[in-house]
């Protein structure tokens, strides 16, 4: 667990932190939302999530986020219309709030996505089901992996078709790239589906025996993850106390 290495680390114990953290970011105060963002910081640059996922998709995050931040903002600003002075204070207390909040779930969530595999989460979701489906707990197991691996398959797609697009073609409008930028990810995705549905089978991965869970717990995992649990529940006992 060398320099907080997220990639060895039990996947069932990253899936029940993230469940955490996702639902406290939603009652923990502002604080405590600070603390969050500054240590998934501080873990994803460990890692070199940033450097992972590359600068045009943490752009975009960014974006997402400001943008969101942005209409929190101007819905809290409403009363203006009717000629009532909003609290502006208040109104930029709250997008900072939502900023933070959406930041802390985004940022949990690629660490998850970024230092599992597929076939880790989905072990780990038919270890989660298994007491409940049984048998069957290896089927959500492998839609779960699946689009799981599907997702950077899809960005990686939306990049290269627009890269193809300024390099090949001649000058687009936006509402044209609007329009053809969604057909061509679409047509390449349908194409790669059939690819993915042959390399499952291939693999045999399309079978119960392929997605029994054998993890093996090791005492500084166990300890490191009650360390963290308690660490991001305790901003809500002290709010309680």
């Amino acid at each position: 667990m060398e320099n907080l290495s997220l990639s060895t680390f039990d996947p069932r114990l990253k899936i029940i932190l993230v469940a955490v953290i996702g639902i406290l970011t939603w009652h923990v105060p502002v604080y405590a939302l600070c603390a969050y963002t500054a240590a998934i910081l501080f873990i994803g640059v460990s890692n070199r999530v940033h450097i992972t996922l590359g600068k045009r998709t943490v752009a975009t995050y960014i974006y997402f986020v400001i943008a969101w931040a942005g209409i929190k903002f101007a819905l809290d600003c409403t009363p203006l219309l009717q000629g009532i002075t909003p609290d502006y204070q208040s109104a930029l207390l709250a997008a900072g709030t939502l900023a933070l909040r959406l930041s802390v779930l985004i940022g949990v969530g690629m660490l998850l996505a970024v230092t599992s595999s597929a076939r880790q989460l989905g072990l780990a979701l038919s270890w989660f089901l298994r007491p409940v489906l049984g048998k069957r707990s290896w089927e959500p197991a492998v839609s779960l992996a699946l689009m799981i691996h599907f997702i950077p398959l899809v960005q990686r797609t939306f990049a290269q078709v627009l890269q193809s697009m300024e390099l090949r073609n001649p000058p687009r409008s936006k509402w044209q790239r609007l329009i053809l930028v969604p057909q061509a990810v679409l047509r390449i995705c349908a194409q790669k589906t059939w690819t993915q549905t042959v390399a499952v089978a291939a693999r045999k991965l399309d079978s119960p025996e392929a997605w029994e869970p054998h993890f093996s717990l090791s005492y500084q995992e166990f300890i490191i993850f009650l360390c963290l649990l308690f660490s991001a529940i305790l901003p809500l006992c002290l709010m309680w106390s």
